[in-house]
């Protein structure tokens, strides 16, 4: 298959795949064994760059056989604008959802009561706790939250990359 597009739209797939590889690789400090074909990819098509005429955004180290923006691209790319923004987008969006079931399953009588609420029950009950903390946020950011230390052992375990 061949894809024809032109330089602009090559410069356009530079940052999307750059978006793609930050999603895939920048939380892990060990490649993640599962997106290795699409990294692969990713190198592929970046290796294309001399081409298309923007070798001045991607680099290539011949020793680790790597292909890498440039800081000419990491100055100028929409991608890391994007990520920004989604990054924000999505951390208030799991606080606030985190934090309304928690209380609605406080308030429920535990998880267990919560969960057995009707769908409408259960949105009913978080919805109200999710507005409070959407304008709270909203208003405020993190200014007012606090964490309360407890090492009870319960709660739910934090995933990370780590």
């Amino acid at each position: 298959m061949n894809i024809d597009i032109s330089a602009n739209e090559y410069r356009d797939l530079l940052d999307i795949l750059h978006i793609a590889d930050m999603v895939l690789s920048e939380h892990w400090r060990e490649p993640d064994k599962r997106s290795e074909q699409h990294r692969a990819l990713i190198q592929r098509i970046y290796g294309m760059v001399r081409v298309e005429g923007h070798d001045l955004l991607i680099g290539h180290d011949a020793r680790e056989n790597v292909y890498a923006p440039t800081a000419e691209f990491e100055e100028h790319t929409l991608a890391h604008v994007l990520i920004g923004e989604f990054i924000d987008h999505l951390f208030w969006d799991e606080l606030i959802s985190r934090l309304s079931v928690r209380d609605a399953a406080l308030a429920a009588g535990g998880m267990d009561r919560l969960n057995a609420l009707s769908d409408s029950g259960r949105q009913a009950a978080e919805g109200a706790v999710r507005q409070s903390y959407s304008e709270e946020f909203s208003r405020n950011g993190i200014a007012n939250l606090a964490v309360i230390e407890r090492f009870s052992g319960e709660g739910d375990q934090v995933m990370t990359s780590d």
